[in-house]
């Protein structure tokens, strides 16, 4: 697992050396990304009994697919800015979540359309289509802790929740008056939080897109199912949390990578995670 870690590590950083200059290479990007680590994961997942090359020439299409359906979403959101209409932000986040599913079910080694999901804040909503019908409802529990924290440090706007389909949030007046608030906007786990107007498409839009950066990365989490499942047959207590609780641990990768990215940066849009939402957000 340590070396498929650092294979995986290299092969993000192979991804993103180059910025995302036009939508050609912002769609290769997605794709590339989806079928990759789609495949990756297929092949962690894989049974004993199954072809090798049956699995890669499944999980590549279906990781692609989910690529560039995800790829699509973020264009949506940028038409948003563009339009100025914010019913462009829920599309952007059905066809976002359809790309992510795609994807995830491609590492899981499953078929494109066994099971869908929707992310909402800390809620993971999920849709088994596989034989009989199902909704079942899992709490993220990294997103529920930063959720909590925002409540008693901001203030929740429902109305800009509901048409933008995150957790909105934004600076009580005395937080912004004290100086103390470095940043227009900012884009946390389930979450975001506004400094500065809420109706500003761009910021919005820009902000979006990091939260559909963590929806791309939440792929590996399905490089742990053969141990959580393994885990789980042996501990009930293992086997209920994995029911109920869906961990991000994807932040495990994902945070460094900003980190890195960010130290190595000469300008902020340098780092490949800004430059990718600045893309969307404002254009260059």
């Amino acid at each position: 697992m340590k070396k498929i870690f650092l294979l995986s590590t290299l092969i993000i950083l192979s991804l993103t050396s180059e910025a995302q200059a036009n939508d050609t290479e912002a769609a290769l990007y997605n794709v590339g990304f989806g079928a990759v680590f789609g495949t990756v994961g297929a092949i962690i997942n894989k049974s004993p009994d199954e072809s090798l090359g049956k699995v890669i020439k499944k999980s590549l299409w279906q990781g692609a697919l989910g690529g560039y359906i995800t790829f699509e979403s973020k264009r949506l959101l940028r038409e948003a800015r563009r339009q100025e209409q914010w019913e462009y932000f829920w599309a952007a986040k059905l066809v976002n979540a359809a790309g992510t599913s795609i994807k995830e079910n491609a590492a899981l080694n499953r078929d494109f359309y066994d099971k869908w999901h929707l992310n909402i804040g800390f809620s993971r909503i999920e849709f088994n289509t596989k034989n009989k019908f199902s909704v079942k409802y899992k709490l993220m529990p990294v997103a529920f802790a930063y959720n909590v924290d925002a409540l008693f440090r901001y203030k929740f706007e429902f109305k800009n929740s509901l048409r933008v389909g995150e957790y909105i949030y934004s600076t009580r007046n005395e937080l912004r008056n004290s100086g103390h608030v470095d940043f227009a906007a900012n884009a946390s786990a389930g979450y975001i939080v506004f400094n500065q107007s809420l109706n500003d498409f761009g910021l919005n839009v820009h902000e979006v897109i990091h939260l559909y950066q963590s929806n791309d990365f939440s792929i590996f989490n399905s490089y742990l199912n053969k141990p959580l499942t393994k885990w789980s047959a042996k501990n009930k207590t293992v086997k209920w949390l994995n029911e109920h609780l869906y961990t991000e641990y994807h932040y495990l990768i994902l945070r460094p990578l900003y980190i890195f990215e960010a130290n190595k940066a000469e300008t902020h849009y340098d780092n490949i995670f800004e430059h990718e939402a600045q893309y969307y957000g404002r254009g260059f």
